[in-house]
């Protein structure tokens, strides 16, 4: 069963992503915070990560990938934010992002950025 990581801390978006996702046949597991998502990476090794960027506590999205690339771990981390601004997004896929998508997400967004990618 593939896995996946939801690392967003406002909890509609995260249930509508859960339900989603299990729904489809998929592991799913969700951190509210950076530093949570950070221990779900490594203890669970999730293929895919849903990243957004403005976490409300503790470290940036941006501070997350630097930490998820200094750790060498091998989950596609996409971005998913309301920041719509591509020296953001540049600076997201340097740190080793796979995508980066803007909010407001469709089904359609999520079907090809993630459920592809869990399909392989």
């Amino acid at each position: 069963m593939p896995k996946l990581l939801v690392v967003e801390d406002e909890l509609e978006v995260v249930d509508y992503l859960k339900d989603y996702f299990q729904h489809h046949g998929v592991e799913v597991f969700t951190a509210s915070s950076g530093e949570a998502g950070l221990e779900l990476l490594a203890s669970e090794s999730p293929d895919v990560v849903l990243l957004d960027m403005k976490l409300g506590a503790g470290i940036s999205g941006l501070e997350f990938l630097r930490k998820a690339k200094a750790a060498k771990l091998q989950s596609q981390i996409i971005v998913v934010t309301a920041v719509d601004d591509e020296n953001v997004s540049n600076m997201a896929k340097g740190l080793g992002a796979a995508d980066y998508v803007t909010k407001p997400l469709t089904l359609q967004d999520i079907d090809r950025v993630v459920l592809s990618r869990l399909k392989k």
